[in-house]
């Protein structure tokens, strides 16, 4: 594998990078010993908590979007839009589904068949750090980074804190689209030094961009603006063009990916434009600067217990960053120049990581910290390698032990009892910096140094990651054990015909595994056969949430069983018919008097106790949502087909000045209609309105749902590959000519 060069500043860097054979060999030792690393240091969780890789939002969000992706790709179709699901049903606006992405859709025929959920997700999280720490090297070598020092930054970026506590074990698109930057960014750099071809950048580009997640999207951006500025201090105008070039096709990607969420905004809870810092998941620079203790729990709030400190090294970066001090810095000053994208894009990162927590609908810049950490990590060994003291003296040892010791105090001030775990990663930390410092001054030719070095640093972070997982053994976000046997959840309420709600919220049976065999939660419950409301939401139906008393993980209060039979003052219709629901399951636990489950209304009946919960049933069913299910006076149509986006019906009668009718749908933007128009506002706040002129008496009127900017949104990603894919074709038709010429 070849690694794509700076460019040159000296005949002998010329040479040095012509070189074949037997040092391209050594580089793919060195990428395999990377990968070799990375999977062996991601295994060490394990040891501790086998479910290390299936918390939180794997185990409540991605798995069960994946295996939908996945059933339905392998029943022949594309998810947009699931009346039955509502607030969670608008696929393309929730923007995460990746429905544009091929590696998505890998991903979910794999979690479709597979039949253990934990096992899929730790091998795929485990693969996904391994290409994270391959694409760190190549990068750190297209610096020119010595290779043992390279593999040095590979496997140690899969340790920052955020990854390893956050992303990887919950907030796996985060893990994923960082994954890839790394290679985006050696593509964009090679378009601008070796190849003008722009596919290898789109590509990867294009995968980021469209599994959905924003901050990957500003990385992309970052690394654009970083290498595009470069490119124009060096005045290579037209290389800068190249990277302008690969920035629009990616904008127009994003625009399809993006654009059905901005326009669906208004009516979500989502729908926020204010700018402010409410305290959650907040970073300072006091936290950064402890960066370098694997052990260290910094001032962040959020969802855990202890206040305004984590529970979990949230900043941890590197254990090796004072290195510095062991670099000649005139020298690398003289080199700035070589490394100034890198420089850039670090600063950008830092400056995002400490934006305020709330930016409209962005929440939580404190993500960005695993970019923050890449590209410290990749700089520092950059430097290291290129710039680094022969002999360094004994004041350098002692400035790189004495940042360690200032970062255990400040950690130690934000959690004293924490002492023991901060002063053992301390100590073993400066243990390894003095090894590295007493092998550079034994060893002054760099390039004999490096490789033990390197030991000396895989060494020291198996030590501290072992320490770092046996003190904390899972990520802080929620652990619910939901089974990872997936038969199980298939198995919850099978049978049961028609739309179901779920009365209570699941959490309060304390992720107790045995009430997973009776209900589920969030995404789970795309595993079930039951068509169930209560589902992950990324966004959400405002109005309807709020009448239904819906969290975003799909847990309603006690109070809807009450609410649900009682009449709607728009339609006076019972909101349980409004909804179309024929199943209601309830869930013991959220009630206290048995009495209000045991009785079902007239109607309906008891079809199954299970023991924690009951599932009340209609006597008569009314189908799924999505057709009509209310008409104003005077006012009737019967219903000639029904899809998931489309509802056609004839128009038997109508009013002088027209009626309206109401489809147990969301009223989502991007509904039209032909022969009627939309009503200009929701049916009891949410659900979709029809207006119908009696002039339509006897036509056939048709409901259709397309995203919003649909047309916009298929012509710029149409745009962007047919450009990408004409200026690949020039590209390639040059350099043929160009070599015909040349044989000529």
């Amino acid at each position: 594998m070849s690694v794509p060069p700076l460019p040159t500043t000296s005949t002998k860097d010329t040479s040095a990078m012509n070189r074949t054979g037997p040092h391209r060999l050594a580089d793919l030792k060195w990428l395999a010993l990377t990968a070799l690393t990375v999977g062996v240091l991601a295994l060490v969780p394990l040891i501790w908590n086998r479910r290390f890789y299936f918390q939180d939002d794997s185990e409540n969000g991605a798995f069960g979007v994946w295996y939908h992706i996945g059933q339905n790709l392998l029943a022949g179709k594309l998810p947009v839009l699931n009346p039955s699901v509502w607030s969670s049903g608008n696929y393309l606006a929730e923007g995460q589904w990746g429905t544009w992405n091929p590696l998505i859709m890998l991903i979910g025929v794999g979690a479709y068949l597979g039949t253990n959920a934990v096992l899929f997700m730790t091998v795929l999280k485990v693969l996904l750090l391994i290409i994270a720490g391959c694409g760190v090297y190549l990068l750190a070598r297209s610096y020119r980074a010595a290779p043992p020092l390279a593999y040095v930054a590979g496997f140690a970026v899969t340790l920052n804190g955020f990854t390893i506590y956050f992303d990887a074990p919950s907030w796996v698109t985060g893990l994923l689209v960082w994954a890839l930057i790394p290679y985006f960014w050696v593509a964009l750099r090679r378009l601008t030094q070796r190849s003008a071809n722009p596919l290898p950048a789109f590509l990867v580009g294009y995968l980021i961009v469209t599994v959905g997640y924003v901050q990957g999207v500003f990385a992309i951006g970052f690394v654009l603006l970083a290498v595009g500025v470069d490119c124009l201090i060096r005045r290579h105008w037209a290389k800068a063009m190249r990277v302008v070039g690969v920035g629009v096709a990616l904008v127009l990607v994003a625009v399809t990916v993006f654009l059905p969420g901005a326009l669906t905004g208004s009516v979500t809870n989502r729908a926020v434009n204010i700018v402010g810092n409410d305290g959650m998941m907040s970073v300072d620079l006091g936290g950064i600067f402890s960066s370098t203790i694997a052990t260290g729990y910094p001032q962040v709030s959020s969802w855990w217990w202890s206040g305004p400190t984590a529970t979990s090294p949230v900043v941890y970066i590197a254990w090796f960053l004072p290195v510095l001090f062991f670099v000649d810095w005139r020298k690398a000053l003289q080199n700035r120049a070589q490394v100034r994208d890198l420089t850039i894009v670090m600063s950008l990162s830092l400056l995002y990581v400490l934006l305020p927590t709330v930016i409209g609908p962005l929440r939580y810049p404190v993500r960005f910290m695993p970019y923050f950490a890449l590209t410290l990590i990749v700089l520092t060994v950059v430097a290291l390698s290129r710039a680094g003291v022969p002999r360094p003296g004994r004041n350098r040892i002692f400035g790189a032990a004495a940042v360690i010791i200032a970062a255990v105090y400040l950690s130690w001030a934000q959690l004293p009892p924490h002492y023991l775990a901060l002063i053992f990663s301390g100590l073993v930390a400066i243990l390894g910096l003095g090894a590295i410092w007493w092998l550079m001054r034994r060893r002054p030719e760099h390039s004999s140094v490096w490789p033990t070095v390197a030991a000396v640093a895989v060494a020291v972070s198996l030590v501290l990651t072992a320490a770092q997982h046996y003190d904390t053994r899972s990520s802080p976000l929620s652990m619910n054990n939901v089974p990872a046997d997936t038969s199980i959840a298939k198995g919850v309420l099978e049978g049961i015909e028609g739309d179901v709600i779920v009365v209570g919220d699941p959490l309060i049976y304390g992720a107790d595994p045995a009430a997973w065999r009776e209900t589920l939660m969030a995404n789970m419950w795309y595993l079930s056969p039951a068509q169930v409301q209560n589902r992950y939401q990324l966004i959400g139906f405002a109005a309807y949430n709020s009448a239904l008393c819906l969290q975003y993980l799909g847990g309603t209060c006690p109070e809807l069983l009450t609410t649900l039979f009682e009449p709607r003052e728009a339609t006076g219709l019972l909101l349980v018919d409004q909804l179309s629901i024929d199943n209601i399951q309830i869930l013991k636990a959220a009630f206290d008097d048995d009495d209000e489950w045991r009785t079902p209304p007239a109607g309906w009946s008891i079809e199954r106790d299970t023991g924690l919960t009951v599932v009340w049933s209609r006597d008569e069913p009314v189908g799924s949502a999505g057709d009509v299910v209310w008409s104003s006076d005077g006012t009737s149509v019967e219903t000639l087909s029904q899809t998931d986006t489309s509802v056609t019906m004839k128009v038997l009668s109508a009013p002088a000045d027209g009626g309206t009718v109401a489809l147990s749908r969301l009223a989502w933007p991007g509904y039209s209609a032909e022969n009627a128009t939309l009503s200009t506002a929701p049916v009891d706040g949410f659900l979709l309105g029809v207006d119908i002129p009696q002039s339509s008496v006897g036509e056939v009127v048709t409901v259709t749902f397309q995203p919003p900017g649909w047309a916009i949104e298929v012509t710029a990603w149409l745009t962007a590959l047919a450009g990408i894919l004409i200026w690949t074709l020039l590209v390639s038709v040059g350099r043929l000519r160009r070599r015909s010429t040349a044989a000529a």
